[in-house]
C-alpha cells in the first residue's frame, strides 16, 4: 500500500508544481515568461544528482526568479506551486510547508494543495497535522481517492506509532525495575 500511495502521491505534487493553472495563464499582470524561465532551470535540476553544485545553482536561481514573481505579484498562485517544486527538491520542508499555506490561502478549495501540505507534515513527522489536512482536503473532495487512501495509510502509521511508544514505554519501565532493584532495608 505505501508504494502504491507513493505513486500516487509523488506525481500528484509533481503536477501540481509543474501545472499551470487557467487563472495564472489568463492573468496578464503574472510574467509567464519569469514562470517558464524558472520551470525550465526546475526541469534541468531534476535529473542532477542532490548532491551536484550546479543543482543547487539551478535551483537557487529559480527560487530568486519565483521569490521575485511573489513579491511583485503575492496572488500568483503558480509562482507559488512552482516554488514548491523547487524547495521540494531542495529537501527543505520548512519553506515547502509555508509555500503550501501561502497557497492554501489563495486557493482555499483546492484539495490537492491540502494533500501536498500532508505529505510535507508527514515527512516532518508531524502525523496530526497531516491528518488533519487529509481531513481537510476530504472536506472540500469527499470522494477524492488520493485523500481516502493516504488518510488510510497515516492512520495506520499513527496506529504503528502509538503501539511502538507503548511497547517501548513498558519495556522501558520493565527494564528500569530489573536494572535497579530497590534497596533493600536489611541493612
Amino acid at each position: 500500500m505505501k508504494n502504491r500511495l507513493s505513486t500516487i502521491l509523488i506525481p500528484t505534487l509533481i503536477t501540481l508544481t509543474l501545472s499551470q493553472p487557467q487563472a495564472a495563464a489568463l492573468d496578464s499582470a503574472t510574467p509567464i515568461s519569469s514562470i517558464s524561465d524558472a520551470a525550465r532551470l526546475y526541469m534541468e535540476a531534476v535529473p542532477l544528482p542532490t548532491d551536484s553544485l550546479k543543482r543547487v545553482e539551478l535551483l537557487n536561481k529559480a527560487e530568486g526568479i519565483l521569490t521575485k514573481i511573489i513579491e511583485g505579484d503575492p496572488k500568483s498562485l503558480e509562482a507559488y506551486r512552482k516554488l514548491l517544486g523547487v524547495y521540494l527538491l531542495k529537501q527543505d520542508y520548512t519553506n515547502s510547508i509555508r509555500t503550501v499555506q501561502e497557497a492554501i490561502t489563495l486557493s482555499p478549495n483546492d484539495p490537492k494543495l491540502f494533500i501536498t501540505l500532508a505529505f510535507l507534515y508527514e515527512h516532518s513527522g508531524e502525523f496530526e497535522y497531516a491528518k488533519a489536512m487529509l481531513d481537510e482536503a476530504l472536506n472540500i473532495a469527499p470522494d477524492n481517492k488520493v485523500a481516502k487512501d493516504y488518510k488510510v495509510v497515516l492512520e495506520k502509521k499513527l496506529k504503528a506509532l502509538l503501539q511502538s511508544a507503548k511497547q517501548a514505554t513498558s519495556a522501558h519501565s520493565g527494564a528500569d525495575m530489573s536494572a535497579h532493584p530497590l534497596p533493600s532495608n536489611s541493612h
